[in-house]
C-alpha cells in the first residue's frame, strides 16, 4: 500500500497492482490504519534546496523539482513523514527513511521526542548515509499534532 501526490505515479502504481491512495503523505490513508501499521517506508524529497544544482543533469532534466526539493536543510518532508508515521505505527513498528548527508542527526531529536528509538543508519558502498531505520515505542505523542485523530490508548 502506498500514498502519492503525483497523478502519473498513482496511475503507474495502479497499473502495477499497487494499492495506492492519492494524496499528501498519510492524509489519504483510512483512519482504520492509525496505530495498526507494522512498517512505514518514507521516500520523500530530501535534497536541500541549495544542493539541487549539484545533482546529475539527467536527474534535473527528467525529475520534477517537487520530487527532489526537501527544503532548506532537506528535512521539511522528512519531519512530516516522521510525525505522521508516529500516528500510523503500532508500538514496535518500524520506520524506514531514505535520506542523506547529516539529516539523521537533524532528525534524531524529533524522532526521539515522537517515541522512536533504536536508530540504525545504513550507508551505501561509498560510506554515504542512505537510510535510517528506527522503532516506534511510545504511543503518547498524538497531542503534539492536533490535526490527527487520537488513537485509543486502551
Amino acid at each position: 500500500m502506498a500514498t502519492e501526490i503525483d497523478p502519473v505515479a498513482v496511475a503507474c502504481a495502479r497499473n502495477n497492482g499497487i494499492e495506492i491512495f492519492p494524496g499528501d503523505l498519510g492524509a489519504s490513508l483510512p483512519n482504520s490504519l492509525r496505530g495498526r501499521v507494522d512498517v512505514v517506508t518514507a521516500v520523500v524529497p530530501y535534497v536541500p534546496t541549495s544542493e539541487l544544482a549539484f545533482l546529475p543533469r539527467d536527474v534535473l532534466r527528467y525529475e520534477h523539482l517537487n520530487a527532489l526539493d526537501g527544503g532548506a536543510d532537506g528535512t521539511h518532508l522528512l519531519v512530516r513523514a516522521c510525525r505522521e508515521s508516529a500516528l500510523l505505527l503500532h508500538p514496535g513498528g518500524s520506520l524506514l527513511l531514505e535520506l542523506g548527508g547529516a539529516q539523521d542527526r537533524l532528525l534524531e531529536p524529533e524522532l526521539l521526542a515522537l517515541g522512536f528509538d533504536d536508530l540504525v543508519r545504513h550507508l551505501d558502498e561509498d560510506g554515504d548515509l542512505r537510510c535510517l531505520v528506527c522503532l516506534y515505542q511510545s504511543p503518547g505523542s498524538q497531542d503534539l499534532y492536533p490535526g490527527w485523530p487520537r488513537r485509543s490508548q486502551g
